[in-house]
């Protein structure tokens, strides 16, 4: 049964950034100008120059954002921040109509790690995309921290991803594959994942409607049985099934096995991984490297997200800017945290998620999971 969607509001689930206060004399300015060289904004917005974009700033080392809005002239001017490799990120919704019908692009565009220690002025480049249409709209990875009186320790089959509809339009789960990824593989045109499971289906039997999202857990059960805190799962919709000592809830749909590394479960790893959407036509054309990691190319990506417990860490992102210009996370384990997609704006009173590719700004955190639901704070 398909989950529908709620809104939780009001709750202080997100986290508190790290304040780091320099003095004044150690700080400088910067200036980003943004600008769109495809002819997208030229034709539909009269100038190359980008007016109204959102200008995201993240400090590499001390974890501190920073967000403006650039002016007609296509300027974000921000002022007074500290000296660090930054990351920059640009977003702009832009509504056109096309064939009598509207479509939502959107603007976007990423700087990876500059260096940025005296006043400064970049230019950032921009380019449309449509939103993604399925998403991964919170993925808790993180593990329930022992309580008291059954003190399990280092608790993690409570893990899930919650996969939601971004889109106006039907989308069938039938052989969408959910895979997490090795590090350390430079290769321009495959990933390398550890585990990857499909939907079942032929085609059209998993139908998942616009603004509806699905739970797929690594073990289908209610485990605040074991530990108060933790979630129950009991209601998902798939769940993982690897075989032998593995948890079978009979009543929920098993994901196909495609390739099972190590474990007795499809375990995220509870520090740092990434977790990727994709579909191909034969999950096994691609081979295996000499690592016994099954291969697929990177153009059959849907989504993905890239999380570290250390945000600083951007040189070990297991996904390239194509698919997560960024990163989410940055909490130790065993906390109960999740990552969950920001809402970006409601047509027509479905929500629509934020989609930029780039997880620093895409995701919050929240103190606790919600699966089956969305926040929106």
């Amino acid at each position: 049964m398909y989950i529908l969607l709620f809104i939780i509001c009001g709750l202080s689930l997100f986290r508190c950034e790290e304040t780091v206060s320099p003095p004044n004399s150690m700080r400088l300015d910067l200036k980003v100008t943004v600008i769109d060289t495809t002819g997208f904004s030229e034709e539909h917005c009269g100038s190359d120059l980008v007016d109204s974009a959102s200008v995201y700033i993240n400090s590499i080392s001390y974890y501190t954002n920073n967000d403006t809005i650039s002016d007609s002239l296509g300027n974000a001017t921000f002022i007074q921040i500290i000296p660090d490799r930054y990351n920059v990120s640009i977003s702009k919704r832009v509504t056109i109509n096309l064939n009598e019908k509207n479509l939502d692009y959107i603007l976007n565009g990423q700087i990876q790690d500059v260096n940025i220690f005296d006043d400064y002025a970049l230019t950032a480049h921009v380019y449309p995309s449509l939103p993604g249409q399925l998403l991964i709209s919170e993925l808790y990875y993180n593990g329930s921290p022992p309580q008291p009186p059954y003190n399990i320790p280092q608790y993690f089959h409570d893990q899930f991803t919650e996969i939601y509809n971004n889109s106006d339009d039907v989308i069938y789960l039938d052989s969408v594959i959910v895979a997490d990824l090795d590090f350390g593989h430079a290769d321009e045109d495959f990933i390398y994942a550890v585990h990857a499971n499909m939907f079942p289906g032929s085609g059209h039997d998993y139908p998942l409607y616009p603004g509806e999202f699905i739970v797929l857990a690594q073990d289908a059960i209610d485990h605040t049985v074991a530990v108060p805190n933790s979630v129950n799962l009991s209601g998902a919709d798939f769940e993982y099934f690897v075989g032998g000592g593995d948890v079978d809830q009979p009543n929920v749909e098993n994901m196909i096995k495609i390739h099972h590394k190590y474990g007795i479960d499809v375990l995220y790893s509870v520090f740092n991984d990434a977790v990727v959407l994709l579909k191909v036509k034969d999950p096994y054309a691609y081979g295996y490297s000499q690592f016994d990691l099954i291969l697929f190319p990177k153009s059959a990506v849907i989504d993905g997200v890239d999380y570290r417990d250390n945000l600083a860490e951007v040189e070990y992102k297991r996904l390239d800017a194509s698919i997560d210009a960024g990163l989410t996370g940055g909490f130790e384990a065993y906390k109960n945290k999740s990552v969950h997609r920001k809402i970006d704006f409601y047509k027509n009173g479905r929500a629509v998620l934020m989609d930029n590719n780039n997880s620093s700004i895409d995701f919050q955190v929240l103190d606790h999971p919600t699966p089956g639901y969305l926040f929106d704070e």
